[in-house]
């Protein structure tokens, strides 16, 4: 049978159309579940009442105002984190997975230093590492173009540390967490004779962190001085605590987790009382518990250095922190420059001291929330603010070209003369 030309290309036309329409209405009820669901997710659980002072119903209001404006899934990630930015909190992140495609950067921890972003380290095994990629090299351009699909090439445009440029072809992988397992090492040096300096690399304070502790003091028990070098370590959980408990004598070294439920029904500012009223929790390091712990008591508990009795660590210590220091780490390092005898060397944590929760909001849709704060034995609030050091060295990118490291020279100078 012969089909009109024109008749067929309308018919094709109307069908593609409808396809079209049904793809939109498709989203449009995708992007509002997934919006609605944001949006519960951080009234429920967000772990301020008054949301840092912000408008909340205002904001999500403005926002969803633009939702029609949003035509795909990436636009709507970037709708969600600008909404969510206006919390000005950390630990509060969008995240959307789509299998093969999700972005993933280079193998190496970037950070900016003098306002443009340098290479600090490379991960073992890495392309970056393979391809020519140095510590002191700038990131020439920025590094959005760095992400994108694992295994794809990116052009890094880098200036050297003689002031050279290269171009590079670098693989794109992920750097998993905990870099190195399980995160944790350390070492001792003889400095003179009958005097022997320890050092500890912690990156994570995560599952089994308090275990990996036990071990690093059990064979360091014996220096005449430690070194703990935290400025890498992105934060974890609690087991911080039992590290701590080998440098700390004071009983009264508590801090507070609360959580809405808690701070909620308190309805005022945290007091000293309030932390000193909370359920006492020792020696319980793994995030499971603490989320039980927290569940049992309304929302709100107190933990503590546990007593080590002859197995604290009496020798002279320095921590090494920096602007990589984030989280439970944050805790770690004010609860040592508080309650211990350490000196801190470096530089400015990040200041990123909350507790967070991952949800699942939609198929390939997480959403990272902050559901507890930190306060001091004190009532002081500790949230989101950086711990400084007692001596300021920050990296530089003169020593990472030089290979120096200007931090751990300073702490072996201070233990070697002690």
């Amino acid at each position: 049978m012969k089909v009109n030309s024109s008749a067929a290309a309308v018919a094709a036309a109307a069908v593609l159309f409808a396809a079209r329409s049904l793809a939109a209405d498709s989203f449009a009820d995708t992007r509002s579940r997934i919006f609605d669901a944001t949006v519960k997710t951080v009234t429920d659980q967000f772990y301020d009442p008054a949301f840092h002072g912000v408008d909340w119903a205002a904001v999500q209001a403005r926002y969803r105002a633009r939702l029609d404006q949003v035509t795909d899934e990436a636009a709507l990630q970037q709708l969600l984190a600008q909404m969510l930015g206006e919390l000005k909190s950390s630990h509060l992140h969008i995240y959307h997975f789509v299998a093969g495609k999700s972005g993933v950067d280079l193998s190496a921890r970037i950070e900016p230093i003098d306002g443009a972003d340098t290479v600090l380290e490379l991960a073992p095994l890495s392309d970056a590492r393979a391809k020519g990629l140095r510590p002191g090299d700038r990131i020439v351009g920025g590094t959005e173009s760095l992400s994108g699909t694992a295994g794809t090439l990116a052009d890094v445009t880098v200036q050297r540390c003689d002031g050279s440029t290269a171009k590079l072809k670098i693989r794109r992988e992920s750097w998993l967490f905990p870099e190195e397992h399980p995160g944790w090492s350390w070492a001792r040096i003889r400095v003179a004779p009958g005097k022997t300096i320890g050092y500890i690399r912690a990156d994570r304070f995560d599952d089994g962190a308090a275990e990996l502790a036990d071990q690093a003091m059990g064979e360091l028990s014996g220096t005449q001085g430690l070194v703990i070098d935290i400025r890498a370590n992105s934060g974890g959980n609690v087991s911080a605590m039992r590290l701590a408990s080998y440098f700390i004598d004071r009983t009264d070294a508590t801090f507070a987790l609360l959580a809405r439920p808690y701070l909620q029904k308190l309805g005022r500012p945290v007091q000293a009382s309030d932390v000193a009223a909370a359920p006492k929790v020792i020696g319980r390091y793994r995030t499971q518990d603490v989320l039980d712990a927290l569940s049992k008591s309304g929302g709100a508990a107190a933990f503590g250095i546990e007593d080590l009795g002859a197995k604290r660590y009496r020798a002279p210590v320095v921590v090494l922190i920096g602007p990589g220091t984030g989280s439970a780490a944050e805790g770690f390092a004010w609860g040592m420059k508080t309650w211990s005898r350490a000196r801190l060397i470096g530089a400015p944590t990040a200041g990123a001291i909350l507790s967070g929760e991952d949800f699942d909001i939609a198929p390939g849709w997480s959403l990272t929330v902050p559901t507890a704060g930190h306060w001091s034995s004190a009532g002081e609030d500790l949230n989101d603010k950086p711990t400084t050091p007692h001596e300021a060295v920050p990296e530089t990118r003169a020593d990472l070209c030089a290979g120096r490291d200007k931090g751990f020279e300073r702490a072996m100078a201070i233990l070697a003369g002690s």
